[in-house]
């Protein structure tokens, strides 16, 4: 169950750039492609943590409903843009950045499930709380890969409206990383949003149901009481 997984962005920029004369609006980067790639780093397991620990995890997100909860997956997504682009200049002599492409690169990294060390020795328990978990993983990567055209969509949109003119060509290649940097963040923290609706499917009351009833002959103690 991915509930700590961390978007971060980092911006790594490659310039190409040529000076011409424009008039005195930038123009927009409205002829720029823009490519959109997703990887995922192989999800692994650990016993790092116990059924008491989990618990507390659950009750403070009020996701009672879980317990005993067993296991959660966490991951990191992180991007990288590779922008080439040519800069301009006004006849205000103000310089201008234009995106002539922009290649999005998104990792999906750090995927761990971090199972309870008390499930070691129970079989039946281990598996269906691991693959479970690995269920979040895989519909996390999914939604990544299904959105790929619509980021490249949005930050074509986003291109269309000129970047502003700056004092120098560094500065005008700056804000206009800035302004694809935060473009992309915004899809991400969406698509993370959005992974609510699919998290309550996954772990809906009929699921999690079938999931505590899978393993009738094999019991988890957390803080003395059996469950």
């Amino acid at each position: 169950m991915s509930w700590r997984a961390e978007i971060c962005a980092v911006a790594a920029l490659v310039w190409a750039a040529s000076v011409q004369v424009v008039e005195a609006q930038c123009p927009a980067s409205q002829d720029a492609r823009v490519s959109v790639e997703v990887t995922a780093a192989q999800v692994e397991t650990a016993f790092d943590t116990s059924l008491p620990e989990l618990e507390r995890l659950a009750r403070a997100a009020g996701r009672e409903a879980h317990l005993p909860l067993m296991a959660v997956y966490s991951s990191s997504v992180l991007f990288a843009a590779d922008i080439e682009t040519r800069v301009e200049q006004t006849q205000a002599r103000r310089s201008c950045a234009v995106a002539k492409s922009v290649r999005i690169r998104i990792a999906v990294g750090k995927r761990m499930i971090h199972a309870a060390r008390e499930l070691r020795d129970k079989a039946c328990l281990r598996t269906i709380a691991i693959d479970h978990a690995a269920t979040h993983a895989r519909h996390q990567e999914g939604r990544l890969l299904a959105a790929r055209e619509s980021i490249a969509a949005n930050l074509k949109a986003s291109l269309r409206t000129p970047a502003p003119d700056a004092d120098s060509a560094a500065e005008a290649e700056r804000t206009l990383a800035q302004m694809i940097s935060a473009r992309i963040d915004a899809d991400l923290a969406e698509i993370d949003a959005d992974k609510t609706e699919t998290n309550r499917v996954l772990d809906s009351a009929e699921s999690l149901a079938r999931l505590k009833a899978a393993c009738p002959n094999e019991r988890v103690e957390v803080d003395g009481d059996r469950t």
